[in-house]
């Protein structure tokens, strides 16, 4: 968050000029920054298989590590989240660690000092295979269905019950069906602990269209990722017409996560406008996934339940305007959840001028002649962020997005 700002700062206040002087000077005096990091030093494979996998080793030292625009330069430089920007095979890509140092660190001390995982902080795959007896499918297990109680903002949660889990990673066994099946469980392991999103970018595979970046595979520490393209803060003073059509993606998008997937509905419960990225085509996509609740639809229950077939509606009526509140619990007790409609219209839509990084919301000063033809713009969009009856989240929130639609395609004739 605090990057997004001094970003908007540069780039409103037309700083960029002061910025690359100031980074050219500090490239030609200091040894200690550099563009190139060592690549190898990055991806620490020595670590394995307590890491994210093997499966782009061929390919990481072929990245030509080297920020490409503004944004990537003053995230290089500032950014504290161990991402790196490069070309591979003349694409832009990410490399990323994925967790702070100091998680790594701390990961890494638990591994060595406890007992039961000290075989592997090490890289000797046969003392591995030959003393290891612990059920690493069962230690994810036990990391997803942790008490939702204790951190509202978890990391991966798969609810009611993981009866199923083999199923949701269906997709990642299948993409790395030549690793041994119990390195690979360290591996899920690992990732579901430090982050989980390359589970989550093979689970909502983009070749399947889900609105995230395409996963190019892991080595070591590292994962690769495709860049989507500039994040949704800097869309902030753009046309209006083409801020519809990312606020249709957008909830395009909120719809796809709820309902696309018949046996699981995906809840984002770490929306920002730092989370999303605008790809060439002006579509909105997740690029940070590590936050996510996964409600099995087809849960039974050996109970009757009263609520699992109701819509689970958000009635929070807290006056923060940058807050999302929920509740976990209820959202694993019902099939459907209007989350990802809430979080988005709230955080990103609504037109509050209170929001430090989208005053107005994304939709702020529509033009005066849209507004006069189409007055539901912001009825529906308060509807969406706290709706009265007979309105629901879900409803409001589609409507809003057929409206956005007819808006755009009535402009542009």
């Amino acid at each position: 968050m605090i990057l997004s700002y001094l970003y908007n700062i540069l780039k409103f206040k037309k700083w960029e000029l002061l910025f690359f002087v100031t980074v050219f000077i500090g490239l030609k005096w200091s040894r200690i920054i550099t563009f190139r990091p060592d690549v190898d030093h990055l991806i620490e494979l020595h670590k394995c298989p307590a890491c994210f996998g093997t499966s782009a080793c061929n390919d990481i030292r072929k990245v030509d590590i080297t920020p490409y625009d503004f944004y990537s330069a003053f995230s290089y430089f500032f950014g504290v989240k161990n991402v790196f920007f490069g070309f591979l095979n003349g694409n832009k890509v990410l490399l990323k660690k994925l967790a702070h140092s100091t998680e790594l660190n701390e990961f890494d001390r638990m591994l060595c000092e406890n007992k039961n995982f000290a075989h592997i902080c090490t890289r000797d795959l046969k003392k591995l295979q030959n003393e290891t007896n612990i059920n690493f499918y069962e230690l994810v297990v036990q990391e997803v269905t942790l008490d939702f109680t204790k951190d509202n903002l978890s990391r991966l949660r798969v609810c009611p019950n993981t009866q199923r889990l083999n199923n949701l990673l269906h997709h990642i066994y299948l993409n790395n069906k030549h690793v041994d099946s119990k390195i690979l469980d360290i591996n899920i392991w690992t990732s579901t602990i430090l982050n989980p999103e390359p589970l989550i970018l093979q689970i909502l595979s983009v070749d399947k269209n889900w609105p995230v970046p395409k996963y190019l595979g892991a080595c070591g520490r590292i994962v690769i990722e495709e860049y989507v393209g500039l994040p949704l803060t800097s869309y902030y003073n753009k046309p209006w017409l083409l801020r519809a059509k990312v606020a249709s993606s957008i909830l395009n998008a909120a719809h796809m996560f709820t309902y696309r997937n018949n046996d699981f509905g995906f809840y984002l419960t770490d929306i920002s406008a730092d989370n999303i990225a605008i790809d060439s085509n002006n579509n909105a996509k997740f690029v940070d996934l590590e936050n996510m609740i996964i409600v099995d639809k087809n849960f039974v229950s050996k109970e009757e339940s009263t609520t699992w077939d109701q819509l689970q509606e958000n009635s929070e009526n807290l006056n923060c305007t940058e807050c999302l509140v929920y509740s976990p619990i209820e959202i694993c007790n019902h099939k459907i959840s209007d989350h990802n409609y809430y979080a988005i219209c709230k955080i990103l839509l609504a037109f509050n001028i209170n929001n430090s990084v989208f005053p107005g919301g994304l939709l702020h000063d529509v033009p005066a002649d849209i507004l006069k033809n189409y007055p539901n713009v912001q009825y529906l969009t308060e509807q969406c962020v706290k709706p009265q009856k007979p309105f629901t989240r879900i409803i409001a929130g589609m409507q809003l997005k057929q409206l956005l639609d007819t808006i755009i395609k009535d402009e542009e004739q």
